[in-house]
């Protein structure tokens, strides 16, 4: 029984419960000492939410809203630059810049040292003369006839 009235408290409260559930609640806050304290601990909070409530709206003087507009476009749009003094923003840009040095100063140091192909500038690499494939240095095309063979050789050895 305790839930149904429980949800009416509020409106009790408030004086907006149905003239047909008033006499039903107010039995049973008279028989239940429970739902008496929780509604007087309800009563209690309201007026303490009541009192802090303030007295009336305040009254704004004439032209506030016309000098708040005022001082927003005096204030504009912060530029770019304010961004870069932001302290913050300014540490982890040194960071970022730093590590991004780092990155580049140890590629150029893992590209100039024992690897000179990467090292080579596009004209250098054009201008080398091109190698013969793998297939002719093996000795590969020198006989038709002996490839021939090699190739059958290997075609029936061949196994999955």
């Amino acid at each position: 029984m305790h839930e149904p009235v429980q949800s009416e408290l509020e409106e009790l409260l408030q004086g907006r419960l149905a003239a047909g559930k008033r006499p039903a609640v107010e039995a049973h806050l008279a028989a239940c000492a429970e739902c008496a304290a929780e509604l007087r601990q309800m009563r209690l909070y309201s007026g303490v939410m009541r009192s802090l409530r303030a007295p009336a709206a305040p009254e704004l003087s004439a032209g506030f809203y016309a000098r708040v507009m005022e001082r927003v476009e005096a204030q504009g749009m912060p530029s770019f630059w304010n961004l870069l003094l932001d302290p913050i923003f300014g540490q982890r840009l040194v960071y970022a810049t730093g590590a991004m040095l780092l990155l580049m100063a140890s590629f150029l140091l893992a590209t100039s040292g024992n690897q000179p192909e990467l090292a080579q500038t596009p004209v250098q690499v054009m201008a080398q003369p091109a190698e013969a494939p793998r297939a002719v240095q093996a000795g590969f095309g020198d006989d038709m006839q002996r490839d021939r063979e090699r190739f059958l050789a290997t075609m029936a050895s061949f196994s999955e």
